[in-house]
């Protein structure tokens, strides 16, 4: 009689290869994380920093403020600090301001065919305000001061000491 077909199936002698396991995926885990860690700390020009770099700039935008009565011309000053007057953070600090813009409105001639004329409005001007801050600038979202989006184009709300408005912003130098 054959003495093999007495052993159990089990107990045949496997192949030389070696079985993976779940403690070989830890190690190679591993491994690799300490690789990505060790590029992250020692390659200045990693491509992770650059993703999560969080820059800060000095920068200068202008806020004009449409129609404002002239009795409130001079209650925004050179060195006066500007808040957002919705969420109340700091938004930088006034280093201008140009109070030669008279506020128009579009009227039409009906002498001349109805053809709109832009007529300055009696005592109402337009208030163009430069504010110098330090932003923080991320890429996909541009800058912000305070939480606030600073942007040409973008809707402000500002309170200064002696004057609350909203403007736009019509300028923006980094």
């Amino acid at each position: 009689m054959n003495e093999n077909n007495n052993l159990a199936p089990h107990a045949h002698k496997r192949g030389k290869g070696r079985k993976f396991n779940v403690i070989d995926v830890l190690l190679i885990v591993a491994v690799v994380l300490v690789v990505a860690a060790l590029v992250y700390v020692f390659l200045p020009s990693s491509l992770i920093k650059n993703l999560t770099a969080d820059e800060t700039k000095a920068i200068q935008y202008t806020v004009e403020f449409v129609g404002v009565d002239e009795a409130f011309l001079n209650n925004i000053q050179i060195d006066q600090v500007i808040y957002d007057s919705v969420s109340k953070s700091e938004m930088g600090k006034v280093y201008a301001v140009d109070y030669s813009h008279p506020y128009e409105e579009l009227t039409y001639d009906e002498n001349n065919n109805g053809v709109g004329i832009l007529t300055p409005v009696e005592g109402k001007y337009n208030i163009q305000v430069t504010i110098t801050a330090t932003a923080q600038y991320k890429s996909g979202e541009g800058y912000t001061v305070g939480g606030t989006r600073i942007a040409v184009g973008e809707k402000l709300f500002a309170k200064f000491p002696n004057f609350v408005g909203e403007g736009y912003c019509i300028g923006l130098v980094v």
